[in-house]
């Protein structure tokens, strides 16, 4: 299988579950899962055998963690699971009428960890309005602190929420849909 098609399919299957959205979050059983995801890909068949594939691939890439709590396994999806569909989970935040604004000074000894969390924030849909002040009128503060602790610069990032701002008409003319 070449290496495009199962980036693919691992974010295919990662959208997946975005239907379940406090499993992102929180976790889930196992036998829950299975359940689930049974028939979701009807041009393969998923097995048990299938799933437990996919999931050593997950845990394996360090999409997922697996833990037992009182005899019970848990899949517990990692900030890489998370920041792999992390375009799909920007297109849910709300747009609440505040600015959220995202800046950082990240050394260049630590350039490519810069430069994949700036390619973070842009796929979120964060717009550059200064050299290092990126802004978006989405509410993804906690995608923006997962991109910075998955990649180690938080400790170089500001994040502000702003109600006023005196170029508001010129943010407001960056957010508007272009069709």
């Amino acid at each position: 299988m070449d290496k495009k098609k199962i980036v693919n399919t691992t974010v295919e299957i990662l959208d997946f579950f975005l239907n379940i959205p406090e499993a992102i979050i929180y976790g889930f059983d196992r036998k829950e899962f299975y359940r689930n995801l049974h028939g979701y890909y009807r041009e393969q068949e998923l097995t048990v055998k299938n799933i437990s594939k996919f999931l050593y691939g997950f845990k394996k890439f360090g999409y997922v963690e697996i833990s037992r709590t009182n005899g019970r396994e848990s899949i517990q999806f990692t900030n890489k699971a998370r920041l792999a569909i992390v375009d799909r989970l920007s297109e849910r935040a709300v747009i609440d009428g505040k600015y959220y604004l995202v800046s950082f000074d990240i050394p260049e000894r630590l350039r490519t960890k810069r430069d994949n969390f700036r390619r973070v924030i842009k796929r979120l849909g964060f717009k550059q309005i200064q050299k290092s002040l990126w802004v978006s009128n989405k509410n993804l503060g906690e995608m923006v602190r997962l991109a910075a602790e998955e990649y180690g610069v938080e400790d170089y990032i500001v994040h502000a929420i702003v109600e006023s701002i005196d170029i508001k008409s010129t943010l407001e003319n960056m957010f508007v849909d272009k069709k």
